[in-house]
């Protein structure tokens, strides 16, 4: 199979670069520049001949920067819905099946338990909002088309900006006052790159549709993760727990995203490992080794 994937040097679409080729499946990756923002005869064209003998598009890129799509409501929206719309629109036209990858941020706030697909989505934030855009966008474009609903990802190089383990790491071994503090309102599912690729790849083998949500088992807190990474990793940093409101955030963030994947476990797919178990797995790889050593 031949995948076509955007935000293929992201935390995802690197783990799913590196797990689809070593199923044997060729990667291409697609990358914003190669797109133009135009209704044009000749833009169409050129977006097209990027999806020549691909099988599937998985488009993994968005802007993913919370507080300043609450700022700048109009990049995010260029970015991940008008851009979704065109990339879909030249999908349908040159007959190639797309997942995209969304957010459990677009459930919203109104339960204070797992969401599952069937509940509604209220998005209230702006990038919240954009991605459901999306994903409508996407569905519309084509019945085959698969949305995947994740959250709170984790893995990746210890180096790379958006991983947040490592950046908890630094942040505790940098704290002159012996500790730090933590949100213990906003909960959700820590879910590791690796196991998202792994079911999405799954999925879209078994031409899967419509909406998935796919994150690791059980839920936490910001606090009650932050602890759990600083614990397996073996640094002796308090974490505290405040209150949302500390962090003065702009954009309406839900305290609630986390979700279960109802749909994969009614149709009888194996349950992911609990997330838990995925972050101790992850922190013992050579690479976060170094880094906690």
């Amino acid at each position: 199979m031949n995948l076509l994937i955007s935000g293929a040097g992201g935390l995802l679409g690197g783990a799913l670069v590196k797990l689809a080729t070593a199923r044997g499946h060729a990667c291409t990756p697609l990358n914003r520049s190669q797109v133009r923002l135009s209704l044009a005869a000749s833009a169409a064209e050129e977006l097209d001949a990027l999806f020549a003998n691909v099988d599937h598009f998985v488009h993994a890129a968005a802007n993913t920067n919370v507080e300043h799509c609450e700022a700048e409501p109009s990049a995010c929206h260029r970015d991940n819905v008008l851009l979704t719309e065109l990339l879909a629109a030249a999908a349908r036209r040159c007959g190639v099946p797309m997942t995209f990858i969304s957010s459990t941020g677009v459930y919203g706030a109104f339960k204070t338990t797992p969401y599952a697909e069937y509940d509604d989505a209220r998005p209230e934030t702006q990038h919240h909002r954009s991605k459901l855009r999306a994903e409508q966008l996407v569905l519309a474009a084509e019945w085959s088309n698969l949305v995947v609903r994740t959250g709170w990802l984790f893995g990746g190089g210890a180096q790379a900006p958006k991983n947040f383990v490592a950046r908890r790491i630094l942040e505790a071994r940098a704290a002159q006052d012996g500790f730090i503090s933590s949100n213990q309102q906003q909960r959700g599912c820590p879910t590791l790159v690796d196991d998202l690729a792994d079911r999405l790849l799954d999925l879209i083998g078994m031409k899967a549709r419509g909406v998935f949500n796919v994150v690791n088992e059980g839920n936490a807190s910001r606090f009650e993760y932050v602890r759990e990474i600083l614990s397996l990793a073996g640094v002796a940093v308090e974490v505290r727990p405040v209150a949302a409101g500390q962090f003065n955030r702009i954009a309406p963030v839900s305290d609630n995203e986390m979700a279960v994947n109802w749909r994969a476990d009614e149709l009888g797919l194996p349950p992911l490992r609990a997330w838990q178990t995925a972050l101790a797995d992850y922190l013992s790889t050579d690479d976060m080794r170094a880094l906690t050593a």
